[in-house]
């Protein structure tokens, strides 16, 4: 049985899409959300088999969703009232795109490849390569827990990301939050215009670097505009001064 969740901001759509899933059968329904900011810590909870995804929300849209999501991702399947998305749509490896007035047949072929991708292991080993593909393309936002909630992130308001005792934290203006991302994998998707590493426990905002310094001890440290103070690695320490130099 594959385990889903919806998420739509229209009610009306919401329980639409419940009532011809449950007439099919076959689909446990895991959970609903009315938005993409409210959906990315429930597909984090359930982790469920498929997402019936909407485009066009307010805040966050389908495609912040899907980029929001860590590895591995559901499968994703796009339930908008417009076409003009549908390229769009796949070049994210959405496995499908119904548009809406949603009919009950056009969702049981939806469940029925569904079904089947999720059976067949050589299709299964596609999908994640798909998603590999679409892993290192460059984040837009970024995710963290707060408490028993997953906050979603502007990049402006990271000021430093450090990895210590085998977690990832993401240090912001309220204080240290985990991510469920790696440091080197966010060395390679955040936008290296803006942020840099200075080190393999230390990525940082340029932005909120004060100055670089040299240590009594011979060690390079960036200082930070809160006092903080970083170590830059010694084979790291040419990419970073080219990086404040302009070159």
């Amino acid at each position: 049985m594959l385990k889903c969740v919806i998420v739509d901001d229209e009610a009306l759509a919401r329980e639409r899409l419940k009532m011809l899933l449950t007439e099919i059968g076959g689909v446990e329904i895991a959970g609903e959300a009315g938005g993409g900011k409210e959906a990315v810590p429930l597909i984090h909870a359930q982790q469920p088999d498929v997402v019936f995804l909407d485009i066009q929300m307010p805040v966050l849209d389908g495609f912040d969703v899907v980029d929001l999501l860590a590895e591995p991702r559901p499968t994703i399947v796009f339930v908008t009232a417009y076409d003009d998305y549908a390229i769009r749509a796949f070049e994210v490896h959405a496995i499908d795109y119904i548009t809406k007035p949603v009919r009950i047949e056009r969702l049981r072929s939806c469940i029925a490849r569904l079904n089947s991708i999720h059976e067949t292991a050589e299709q299964a080993k596609k999908i994640s390569a798909l998603q590999a593909d679409r892993a290192s393309k460059p984040l837009q936002r970024l995710s963290i827990h707060v408490g028993r909630r997953l906050r979603v992130l502007n990049l402006e308001e990271i000021r430093r990301i450090e990895s210590r005792e085998k977690l990832v934290f993401v240090h912001i203006a309220e204080g240290a939050y985990p991510t469920d991302f790696t440091l080197d994998v966010l060395e390679q998707r955040l936008d290296g215009a803006q942020f840099i590493r200075l080190h393999r426990s230390h990525i940082v905002n340029s932005s909120h670097i004060r100055e670089l310094h040299v240590s009594e001890t011979g060690k390079h440290l960036a200082i930070l505009q809160d006092g903080v103070k970083l170590p830059i690695a010694r084979r790291r320490m040419r990419e970073v001064m080219e990086y404040f130099e302009g070159g």
